[in-house]
């Protein structure tokens, strides 16, 4: 495999979850199975990575306290060992700032 497929395929998307979900669903794709439609960065302050949003969930309005994607993102980062302050990745918890 190529590299760029290969950090293609290493990306997590976060996609909205099913009733039985209490949180967004991680999933990879290559770049022809990606999903379409509106897709958001949910990036560290520290070192900018993180997940790419698609679907509802990147349509939301954070900004406008859409209340249900604030929700499923935060449930997923705390889940997963966010920090919600910043926010900040599990990587560079307790890690200098880059």
């Amino acid at each position: 495999m190529n590299p760029i497929a290969r950090a293609e395929v290493t990306m997590t998307w976060l996609l909205p979850g099913t009733e039985q979900a209490q949180g967004p669903l991680e999933r990879r794709f290559c770049r022809g199975c990606a999903p379409t439609g509106p897709v958001a960065d949910l990036a560290c302050v520290r070192c900018g990575d993180g997940p790419l949003v698609a679907g509802d969930l990147a349509a939301g309005d954070l900004a406008a306290g859409d209340a249900w994607a604030a929700t499923m993102l935060q449930a997923w980062m705390t889940s997963t060992g966010w920090l919600l302050d910043g926010p900040v990745c599990p990587d560079c918890i307790g890690g200098p700032a880059r």
